[in-house]
């Protein structure tokens, strides 16, 4: 008869994660800035990890949200983002602002990170 380790039992007793994972939607697809005739645009699916409760929250305050993350979009110019280190750059700063609005909100940073799932310039 195998007994359990009690070493590990507690640890996977204490190791309940419940962070789920929650995509804003629509995408979001906003003007690049540009010095060319021709208008550039970028489209971005965002996805937000957190507890259930920071679920709610991004839900509850969608607008706020969602105009803070198309404000950080919309200043982007085509050589801001064409590299992976930059997109990263563009990641990091969206998520700073999800989480300042998230905080001023609500008293608390509420998500965890926050994902580009899907990135296309045209």
């Amino acid at each position: 008869m195998l007994l359990p380790c009690p070493l590990y039992a507690e640890e996977e007793d204490n190791e309940v994660d419940d962070t789920k994972y929650y995509e804003l939607s629509p995408p979001f697809v906003v003007n690049l800035q540009t010095n060319e005739r021709r208008m550039r645009f970028l489209q971005v699916r965002l996805q937000v990890l957190g507890s259930p409760s920071a679920i709610t929250e991004v839900q509850n305050h969608n607008a706020p949200l969602r105009d803070i993350i198309i404000t950080s979009l919309s200043s982007q110019t085509r050589e801001s983002i064409n590299t992976p280190k930059k997109k990263k750059a563009l990641q990091d700063k969206v998520q700073q602002a999800v989480e300042t609005v998230l905080k001023e909100l609500t008293g608390k940073k509420q998500i965890q990170g926050l994902y580009f799932t899907n990135f296309v310039v045209q």
